[in-house]
């Protein structure tokens, strides 16, 4: 049996078998890589039917993304200078008319330096951006508030050898000059940004904008365009997934489930919460995951511990991301055999997970889904309070359009299910006083004419 110092190492325990795993570790333990990768190099993820029937819906002619969860949706790159800056730096674009090519705008150097070494397959048009010189161009500029203005020359490392380049120095190089090639650099972000909208025919439209630095650029160069909060459209186009993006939330999903089981399973009397959620956080990254967060007990917080004794029973609610993409998973640990009343809470909500789960298809409003399993619940002879809770889930925990257009989750639509939504319905038990606190949580992928699991979910409860 481990004991509490051990379970803070006890990181090469046996796992589940992973739906997309490809490498193992020296402890054995699957790393989920190369499917994933191969999914992200294809480039654009989102659902691109849904986007063109939201945009019809929401009379928007186009959308303009900056921030890096959206560019990511739209490209497969998430923008690392933006994340490092917290500030706009590169922008995709998505016409609503089928037949003009979609548009990615960033700076020259970061193409060369990161984007250049994941070989995405784009469709995009590329306009890249170097800056603005001292010297005065002899040839008239576009944009006449920097007219006469130099464009600076692209930058790249230089070669001491050529013969010492390695393949991947080389590759950026030529990455470069193809991107490059009958398309020159702008001098700044704003004119390659105005410069794409001008290629594709919306100097006049009305265009779905998620920052409102986009706005202030079309503005500035006077266009007739008119930008809109486009979170809600986003939102409402990331509910319904493409097959890439459910590929990466199986991944996700099922790596996510296995790091919160490994981890609770190693737990013993006398480890902290601060050594769980450690032991969490360890093998999300040995699986290739990054973790996001893992409340225990139902708490939250950063800064508050304790110590597990024999005879705890808590909840957990596990959540990490592979690829950006977010697997969600709640179980119940009891350290040693439960006691009457928490066996009788977790058997409850089981009992209404079950019900949920038969019912789940295309068509079932959340509203339905909650009555669902609290009148299964009832029906059983349990007087216990569950939540039941669904929520969609993908490149964020609650991935879903608010009814006043934030996308807030106490604000979220009475939503219907479709198919290829994937989501979670959350079963907390709402009642102190048993000793404890009590959750289950999987993924489920809503499928033509019914739903499909995506973890595993055969423990339903977790006894160490």
């Amino acid at each position: 049996m481990l004991d509490r110092r051990q379970f803070i190492t006890s990181i090469g325990l046996s796992t589940l078998a992973s739906q997309a795993t490809t490498a193992k570790t020296g402890n054995g333990i699957e790393i989920s890589g190369t499917a994933g990768a191969e999914v992200v190099q294809g480039g654009c993820l989102l659902n691109l039917q849904r986007a063109y029937q939201v945009m019809d819906e929401e009379n928007l002619d186009a959308l303009i993304v900056t921030r890096p969860i959206n560019f990511y949706h739209f490209t497969g790159y998430y923008d690392h200078m933006a994340v490092r800056m917290d500030s706009p730096s590169s922008f995709a674009i998505l016409s609503r008319d089928e037949k003009r090519p979609s548009s990615v705008v960033m700076n020259q150097f970061i193409y060369y330096y990161s984007v250049a070494d994941s070989n995405f397959k784009w469709d995009s048009t590329l306009n890249l951006f170097t800056g603005w010189g001292d010297k005065i161009a002899t040839a008239e500029s576009r944009d006449q508030t920097e007219a006469h203005r130099e464009v600076l020359a692209p930058f790249v490392f230089s070669s001491k050898n050529a013969l010492l380049d390695r393949d991947f120095e080389k590759a950026r190089t030529n990455a470069l000059n193809m991107a490059l090639d009958g398309n020159p650099p702008s001098g700044n972000a704003n004119s390659a940004l105005i410069r794409a909208m001008e290629h594709l025919g919306l100097t006049d439209s009305r265009i779905g904008v998620d920052d409102p630095v986009i706005d202030r650029i079309i503005k500035s160069a006077n266009l007739k365009s008119t930008a809109i909060d486009g979170d809600y459209a986003l939102r409402r186009i990331r509910m319904v997934k493409s097959q890439q993006e459910i590929e990466l939330m199986k991944i996700a999903a099922t790596t996510n489930a296995e790091a919160a089981l490994a981890a609770a399973s190693a737990l013993r009397s006398g480890a902290t919460l601060n050594e769980l959620r450690a032991t969490f956080f360890a093998q999300c990254a040995l699986r290739g995951n990054m973790p996001l967060f893992l409340q225990v007990d139902t708490i939250m917080s950063e800064v508050f511990n304790m110590e597990f004794k024999e005879g705890s029973a808590f909840a957990i609610d596990a959540v990490s991301q592979g690829f950006h993409y977010t697997g969600d998973y709640g179980r119940t640990v009891f350290i040693g055999e439960p006691t009457k009343s928490m066996k009788r809470a977790t058997d409850a909500i089981a009992i209404g997970w079950d019900a949920v789960r038969e019912n789940l298809k295309p068509g079932i409003r959340y509203s339905e889904i909650k009555a669902i399993g609290r009148r299964a619940i009832r029906s059983a002879g349990y007087d216990i309070a569950v939540a039941v809770t669904p929520h969609s889930v993908g490149l964020c925990h609650t991935d879903e359009p608010g009814r006043d257009g934030t996308g807030a989750y106490w604000q979220k639509d009475d939503l219907v299910l479709e198919e290829n939504m994937i989501i979670s319905v959350d079963m907390p038990v709402l009642h102190t006083g048993i000793g404890g606190s009590a959750h289950l949580e999987d993924l489920t992928l809503i499928t033509k004419d019914g739903s499909e699991q995506i973890n595993s979910i055969g423990d339903r409860v977790i006894i160490v």
